[in-house]
């Protein structure tokens, strides 16, 4: 297990990285592609083309609270926008539900294309794991 150099998490909680499942449930990464890339942004530093590979969760140990990798079972480009807090699809609806009004720093929307028409929800200051779009390979 790693840990990631934070100074970007206001909680400054450490971020714990473990290698990527490479089993059935994960799609492989775009060839060429590899996880040595990835760096930790928040949410409202990614860019359009950023490969999307992990989010953080928390899990308390002994002594501290950390965040660790969860990995997304099938990256995806990232296409982000402003959370619209009248979108009316399932996933927002959840988020407006279960998570109230906005944070001070708002939300961002990754992605609405490759949930099947389903917003992907970040709020805007939440540690993600990219490969960033100057690093992946042209597309052919």
């Amino acid at each position: 297990m790693t840990a990631v150099p934070f100074a970007i998490d206001p909680a400054r909680r450490p971020l714990l990285v473990r290698p990527r499942p490479e089993n059935r449930d994960f799609a492989p990464l775009p060839s060429g592609v590899s996880t040595d890339a990835a760096v930790v942004v928040l949410a409202r530093e990614v860019r359009a083309g950023d490969l999307i590979v992990a989010s953080f969760s928390d899990w308390a140990t002994v002594d501290t609270e950390t965040q660790m990798v969860t990995w997304v079972r099938i990256p995806y480009t990232a296409d982000p926008s402003p959370w619209d807090e009248k979108c009316g699809c399932a996933k927002c609806d959840t988020t407006r539900r279960h998570f109230g009004p906005p944070p001070d720093g708002g939300r961002v929307v990754m992605t609405r294309e490759e949930w099947g028409g389903f917003c992907d929800v970040w709020d805007a200051d939440e540690p993600v794991l990219i490969i960033p779009a100057a690093l992946l390979p042209a597309a052919a």
